[in-house]
């Protein structure tokens, strides 16, 4: 299981999901709806998957 947690400073929005796929559709659908982004960048999606982590307590 990996988790990501939103790249928007200050935001406590976070995610799990077993497939990097899945947590990046949910993280761009986020942006969109809570942040108000009407595109989504490549910088963005760079961002995105660089901060997803294994799950705290898990094993990758």
């Amino acid at each position: 299981m990996k988790e990501l947690h939103c790249i928007v400073p200050g935001c406590q929005w976070h995610t799990r999901h077993d497939t990097e796929a899945e947590i990046i559709r949910r993280a761009t659908e986020h942006l969109r709806e809570t942040h108000g982004e009407t595109a989504i960048r490549e910088a963005m999606l760079e961002t995105i998957k660089a901060n997803i982590q294994p799950e705290k307590g898990k094993a990758a």
